[in-house]
């Protein structure tokens, strides 16, 4: 959707654009795929800032009117049973209510990611970190102390371990878990990035558009055809051209030229700089962290059609469930043992009704999952070894039983069922190793990475869009994406 916002920015201002889509429809991941009579989310499920998200639908000259619903995250595991996705303030006094001896850490804690949250509000508009281009330059030539200050401030936020704080503030692992992950595992984030989780799960919510996020992706790409724009479906870049030092179009997979005085790449960072770009265009500096700097890991995502008639679905509370049945410290990783990590629960068909037969539901079970125990069964390009689908089906199943513990009769209800793996994000998702949510979140590594926007490359002309073009999630998935690909075009149109 990055690429798409980008391109009808541009065919407004009367351009010459072409978009080079991969898949054989638009939007990327940000679409569907069905199943018999269900449809299913291929990626992005709901997003914040939706009035944000209109505003840069509208630049893009999109039109449609679009209205959205807030989703509801709720946390069940042992001793915790919370819905998290309400004002700080509501849910501050539901842990102290929860953790009485932790009240005065839990108020110190709500009280520093409030003031995180004042300080870094509208941050991708005045901080020079967060811009390109002529507002970056200018930005950087304001000496106003108090500006200067809060750049101080937000740079050390950015360094600091919330693991650290926390361990300062709350003694009980999960409630500590909690504010550090929104979840059940140990923080790793910075305290800046922390609080922007917070602030999108809390304050901004998360929302879901009445056309679906798939409808987005519809509706940028009526807005760029509208305006003479060309798109191409099914035809992936090859290879990035350069000449003299500056990019000078691509090459498809078909082995024709385009040539173009620019190149927006909404591959993934990783795959622009080492696979797409030829090699020695880019600095050597720059490789290596690209290299080194590693992105977030992959998930199992199991898609079910499910009868309702024989499944209790009144256990969830909200849209979201994030269900761990145990919590146990080390050991080595089992693939199979699915107690003992986050799944994710989500009803798909609160979402989207109209995809889904009468009397049916829709849900999603997806629990992180690593790359590497996948890694042997790809034997190229959407090319298996055998046993591969015996192998997914099984840790599907695994997966279904422990979702069982919470819906009762989910297995006997249902209809349909799809996996994905790490591969399928990696060879259909055309995302490196399976990666799904951008870069790293650790405090250690993403610290590594040139600034917080990625947009403007070392090479002259090449930009990049998309989750991916940030190295921090501060607007989340889906308006990060559109924020990075507005940003592109606003930097063609300068230049």
């Amino acid at each position: 959707m990055g690429g798409l916002a980008c391109a009808s920015r541009l065919a407004r201002e009367g351009l010459r654009v072409v978009v080079l889509e991969t898949c054989p429809h638009v939007g990327g991941t940000s679409y569907i795929f069905r199943r018999k009579s269900h449809a299913f989310p291929m990626g992005p499920l709901a997003f914040s800032f939706p009035q944000k998200v209109k505003t840069l639908l509208a630049e893009a000259g999109v039109t449609k009117e679009i209205e959205f619903r807030r989703n509801h995250f709720e946390l069940l595991a042992p001793g915790l049973d919370i819905v998290y996705s309400r004002s700080l303030e509501a849910l501050k006094q539901d842990l102290a209510g929860d953790f009485p001896g932790e009240k005065t850490g839990i108020e110190t804690f709500f009280r520093e990611i409030d003031g995180i949250i004042r300080l870094t509000e509208d941050i991708e508009d005045w901080h020079p970190d967060f811009l390109t281009g002529n507002r970056k330059i200018a930005a950087r030539r304001n000496l106003d102390p108090d500006l200067l200050g809060r750049l101080e401030r937000i740079r050390r936020l950015s360094e600091t371990r919330s693991k650290n704080v926390l361990e300062g503030l709350v003694s009980d692992s999960r409630l500590k878990n909690l504010l550090g992950s929104l979840g059940t595992d140990e923080p790793e984030m910075s305290m800046l990035n922390l609080a922007f989780m917070w602030n999108v799960m809390s304050e901004a919510g998360i929302w879901s558009p009445s056309c679906g996020i798939h409808g987005l992706a519809d509706a940028l790409a009526e807005a760029f055809k509208a305006r003479g724009g060309e798109i191409r479906l099914a035809t992936p870049a090859a290879g990035i051209l350069t000449k003299g030092g500056r990019v000078s179009g691509v090459t498809t997979a078909a082995g024709e030229v385009v040539g173009s005085r620019w190149v927006v790449s909404t591959a993934d960072y990783k795959t622009t700089f080492l696979d797409l770009l030829p090699s020695g265009d880019a600095p050597r500096g720059h490789l290596d962290l690209v290299r080194k700097v590693p992105y977030t890991g992959s998930e199992l995502c199991v898609y079910l059609g499910l009868d309702t008639g024989r499944v209790d679905l009144g256990r969830m509370r909200a849209d979201h469930l994030f269900y761990r049945r145990d919590v146990r410290a080390g050991g080595p990783f089992d693939p199979g043992d699915f107690a003992n990590r986050e799944v994710e629960i989500c009803l798909w068909a609160k979402d989207a009704p109209d995809l889904v037969p009468e009397g049916r539901a829709s849900i999603l079970l997806r629990a992180s999952f690593p790359y590497d125990p996948f890694a042997a069964w790809r034997t190229g390009e959407k090319l298996r070894r055998d046993g591969y689908r015996e192998f997914k089906t099984r840790l599907a199943r695994g997966l279904v039983k422990t979702a069982d513990h919470v819906l009762p009769g989910l297995s006997s209800s249902i209809e349909v069922m799809e996996v994905a793996t790490p591969l399928t994000y990696q060879d259909w998702g055309h995302r490196r190793l399976g990666s799904i949510a951008g870069w790293t979140w650790s405090v250690d590594e993403a610290g590594e990475l040139p600034g917080k926007l990625l947009v403007e490359t070392p090479i002259p002309n090449l930009l990049t869009a998309g989750i991916y073009a940030a190295t921090e999630l501060f607007l989340g998935g889906v308006p990060t994406a559109l924020h990075t690909g507005t940003l592109a075009a606003r930097l063609i149109l300068e230049g």
